[in-house]
């Protein structure tokens, strides 16, 4: 089986990329907790597996992580090392486990909350999980959790085309996708309309007051957590920045995919280390507070 640095490496995702400010042991650590959130999600995704074997394969992976079964050499001693070491909180990872098995038989959302007990798994969990592996105090949860939505809700936004064509998959709540007068077929026919831009402007909104939550929380938290939590601040002004993007281009998400190149990844590091993010306060977005987040 692969090693962590492997798979973290030839991933070349945001996370990876952030993860150069870190010392070295907890890079380390980050690089096996991100290994072992690309494996379990290529489970789900990557063709080549019916249900049940994807099934069985996230079946191992639980009782890796619950020390049920000897672990093979590579990833899964690496994984099952990263959490009895660091004895990591178990509820977390198998809350994503349990988020990446409803993929296998997707449903769509029916609502708001519902989208958000799904994002509360696949990326509030990751977000706990990540804030103890860099060193974090449990004070930094509620901003673990308001960041893993933020980015979550931009991964589902600029990935509408993608989830659709690859795997058959809507995230959009369908109570929202009726208050704005769009069907499953426009997604399939890649409908840019009036109507998908602002269905779309309506979630990113959602998307933005998380960011505006997880920068509040971080404002909160002590120095030393603030200082751990530099590889999170950097993605929170990365997938800010495609957020913006795609606002600024009308939400075109049938027509290409938004991304931040190297060279401004490397400038939201720095200034991440050497400042806040500066977000509108969160009671600009009051609209939207009444649809506060479930877990």
């Amino acid at each position: 089986m692969p090693d962590a640095d492997t798979i973290t490496r030839n991933a070349k995702s945001n996370l990876a990329f952030t993860l150069m400010d870190l010392p070295e042991e907890r890079r380390q650590n980050m690089a096996r907790l991100y290994a072992f959130c690309r494996i379990v999600d290529d489970i789900v995704d990557e063709p080549g597996m019916d249900s049940d074997e994807r099934h069985r394969a996230l079946n191992r992976w639980s009782d890796i992580i619950t020390c049920q079964v000897t672990p093979q050499d590579g990833i899964e001693s690496e994984v099952q090392k990263l959490i009895t070491d660091l004895q990591l909180e178990i509820d977390p990872l198998q809350e994503l486990l349990a988020g990446c098995r409803s993929d296998i038989a997707h449903k769509q959302p029916a609502t708001r909350a519902e989208l958000l007990q799904y994002a509360y798994k696949v990326a509030a969990c990751v977000g706990i999980t990540s804030a103890a592996v860099m060193g974090a105090s449990p004070d930094a949860r509620n901003y673990a959790i308001a960041l893993g939505y933020a980015l979550q809700l931009v991964n589902i936004l600029r990935d509408i085309a993608e989830d659709w064509r690859k795997h058959g998959r809507i995230y959009l709540p369908a109570d929202d996708m009726e208050l704005f007068g769009v069907k499953a077929e426009d997604i399939y026919n890649q409908k840019y309309s009036y109507r998908m831009r602002q269905l779309l402007a309506y979630e990113a909104a959602l998307a933005e007051k998380f960011f505006c939550e997880a920068e509040e929380y971080y404002q909160e938290l002590s120095v030393e957590d603030r200082n751990c939590l530099i590889p999170a601040q950097a993605m929170s002004l990365i997938y800010h920045t495609i957020l913006e993007k795609m606002r600024d281009d009308e939400y075109r998400v049938f027509e290409r995919r938004y991304s931040v190149n190297n060279f401004k990844k490397l400038w939201f590091l720095l200034r991440a280390r050497i400042g806040s993010i500066e977000f509108p306060g969160i009671a600009d977005w009051g609209f939207l507070y009444n649809e506060k987040k479930q877990s």
